[in-house]
């Protein structure tokens, strides 16, 4: 079905090496969407139905009415006619297709506003939806009978953008605030420019590397999925080595 898409339009996609179910399950059953995205889910994928997606590690929490979710194949969520946070009507699109032993999955997600204002607002959701494709895609593929503990560990801080970006993106400018708590030579798995995602293979886990808005204040964060097969939470050691690592990025810039 073809629909109308309203202002600034995300489109991205990700290849994984799982079935089409699996990666749709992924987003319509609220037990796995938590293992790479929200913190817990509420409700069906059912077209007519509202999911609600908790991140409480930010407080925060979001209602999700269901367009259409087929199983293996859609999964649309949007505002309808009535506008959403940018005041227009909001929508995601989730397709799922097979292609040779992979899944793609393609998002376009639309209702962004075009003021200038709103760029950096634009620019972060889109570099969230990269780094969150692709955290999908480390669970599915290498930790799928896992289930994840997320922690995010953030420091209020006031930055540079051309400083820090050195700090993040450069395995130099990692060692520098990292080690030795965070190894900070492990794989890249994403770069958005604005935000880098790191394996952790040590911990069966991932770091990804923020920096963004919360209202008027600025902070740079530590933001840890860690997938397990018992149901042990983020342990104390780890949330101090976080702290430990973004004291020592604070004090650099």
């Amino acid at each position: 079905m073809t629909r109308t898409h309203h202002g600034r339009i995300i489109e991205t996609s990700v290849r994984i090496r799982t079935s089409p179910q699996k990666a749709w399950e992924a987003w319509a059953d609220p037990q796995q969407i938590a293992n790479w995205f929200v913190d817990r889910a509420e409700g069906q994928a059912k077209a007519g139905s509202t999911m609600k997606w908790f991140f409480d590690t930010l407080n925060y929490q979001i209602p999700v009415p269901i367009i259409e979710a087929v199983p293996g194949r859609t999964f649309v969520t949007g505002s309808g006619d009535q506008p959403g946070p940018d005041g227009l009507p909001y929508l995601m699109e989730i397709t799922i297709t097979k292609d040779g032993g992979d899944t793609v999955m393609n998002l376009v997600n639309s209702g962004f506003s075009e003021s200038p204002d709103k760029d950096e607002n634009f620019r972060g959701v889109e570099s969230g939806w990269t780094g969150a494709l692709t955290t999908m895609k480390v669970w599915l593929e290498r930790y799928p009978e896992c289930t994840r503990r997320h922690e995010i560990v953030m420091q209020p801080a006031n930055y540079d953008q051309a400083r820090l970006r050195p700090l993040y993106a450069t395995a130099d400018g990692r060692r520098r605030w990292l080690e030795p708590d965070i190894p900070a030579d492990s794989e890249v798995l994403c770069d958005t420019g604005t935000e880098v995602l790191l394996a952790w293979p040590a911990n069966a886990a991932l770091v990804g590397l923020k920096a963004f808005p919360v209202g008027p204040q600025r902070v740079l964060a530590l933001d840890y999925s860690q997938w397990r097969a018992n149901g042990a939470g983020v342990d104390e050691e780890t949330r101090a080595r976080m702290r430990r690592a973004l004291d020592r990025l604070i004090a650099l810039l």
